[in-house]
């Protein structure tokens, strides 16, 4: 009989529900679709995927890492976007706070993400903001390395920092 009732509980949970059961949840990573649509929007257009990663109360530094390991094979097929390994060991830490997520990058940025500054960099910047907007605790991103927004900004090109001081302080990206 209890195995009777175990497997009706079962087929009534709905795959979101049995993911959250096995301690699960689902996040979207925001990648370029340009396999997918040929007018690709200079470099800015970004459509989600869905990932399943383990339960975790940093979000944001998780569905940061998934959009890092960049698109699964199947994914490549229809959507493009940055990955290993440029991207392993780049990211030092996300801080949220007053809604805004400041991430911070290692010194690895520079060498292994050379192509981010390239006439396209704004396509990293559309995937990364649309990966972590999606939480309703982030309205805004800035960025750094090593803790400096400037050499951050003046890496890809867009100057200081364009967020002004109390956003572009080091003691944000903590």
């Amino acid at each position: 009989m209890q195995v009777a009732k175990l497997f009706l509980f079962l087929l009534a949970l709905t795959p979101a529900a049995f993911a959250q059961k096995a301690g699960t949840m689902t996040v979207k990573v925001y990648f370029h679709p340009d396999k997918l649509d040929p007018q690709w929007d200079a470099c800015t257009k970004v459509q989600p995927v869905k990932r399943t990663i383990a339960k975790t109360a940093s979000v944001a530094t998780a569905a940061l890492n998934e959009l890092l390991k960049g698109p699964t094979d199947e994914e490549a097929k229809v959507y493009s976007g940055f990955g290993p390994p440029e991207t392993d060991g780049i990211l030092r830490s996300i801080n949220v706070k007053n809604r805004t997520a400041y991430v911070n990058f290692t010194k690895r940025m520079f060498v292994e993400m050379g192509n981010a500054t390239t006439s396209c960099s704004g396509g990293f910047f559309s995937m990364t903001d649309a990966t972590l907007m999606q939480f309703p605790t982030i309205k805004k991103v800035v960025y750094a390395v090593e803790g400096s927004t400037s050499d951050f900004y003046e890496w890809v090109q867009v100057g200081g920092c364009p967020y002004g001081r109390m956003h572009c302080a080091r003691s944000n990206f903590k």
